[in-house]
C-alpha cells in the first residue's frame, strides 16, 4: 500500500511540475509578445509622426493644383523674402482672390486663409501641428517640401504641380 501511495505523490508532483513549466512558458511567450508589439506600435508611430505634416502638404497642393495657383516665397508675397518661407495656394471665390498659407512659425505648423495680398501677422494663422522646421523650394513645377517634426526627425517629399508641368492633374 505504500508503494501506492508513493506513486500517486511522485504522479501528482511530476503533473503539478509540468504544470509549472507550462504556465513559466505562457507567460514568457505573452511578455515577448507584448514587447515585440509595443516596438512595432513605437515605430509605426515614430513613420507616422515623421511623414504627417509633408502628407497633409502634398494633399493640399494637388487639392489646388491649377495653373498659376501655387507659389513658394515668403510670407507677405512669393516674391518678398521676410524670413518665413511660406507655400501660397491661390484661389478664387466670387471673383475675390483668396491666399492659402502654409508656413512655420513659433514651434508650429500654421495655416491661413486670407484674401490675396493681405498684410496680416504670421501668428494669425492657425496652428495645425507642433514642429521644428518646415521650409519649400521650387525649380520649374517640381516643389521640395522639407520638415522636421516635433521629435527632430526630417522629413522630405517632392510634389509635381501638374497643371504647371503640362499634365493635367
Amino acid at each position: 500500500m505504500k508503494g501506492k501511495l508513493q506513486k500517486h505523490n511522485i504522479e501528482a508532483a511530476f503533473v503539478l511540475v509540468l504544470f509549472a513549466v507550462f504556465a513559466v512558458t505562457i507567460v514568457a511567450v505573452l511578455a515577448l509578445g507584448a514587447n515585440s508589439y509595443k516596438s512595432l506600435v513605437e515605430r509605426d508611430n515614430e513613420a507616422y509622426n515623421k511623414r504627417i505634416i509633408t502628407s497633409y502638404i502634398t494633399a493640399q497642393i494637388r487639392s489646388n493644383d491649377t495653373r498659376g495657383t501655387v507659389a513658394v516665397g515668403g510670407f507677405a508675397k512669393p516674391g518678398v523674402r521676410d524670413g518665413i518661407n511660406t507655400l501660397h495656394l491661390y484661389q478664387i471665390i466670387d471673383g475675390e482672390k483668396f491666399d492659402l498659407r502654409i508656413y512655420h512659425y513659433d514651434g508650429q505648423i500654421y495655416e491661413l486663409f486670407t484674401t490675396a495680398d493681405n498684410n496680416i501677422e504670421p501668428e494669425a494663422g492657425n496652428p495645425i501641428i507642433e514642429a521644428k522646421g518646415l521650409s519649400f523650394s521650387r525649380d520649374g513645377s517640381v516643389i521640395r517640401i522639407s520638415s522636421v517634426d516635433a521629435n527632430g526627425l526630417k522629413n522630405t517629399a517632392t510634389v509635381a504641380v501638374r497643371s504647371e508641368s503640362g499634365v493635367a492633374p
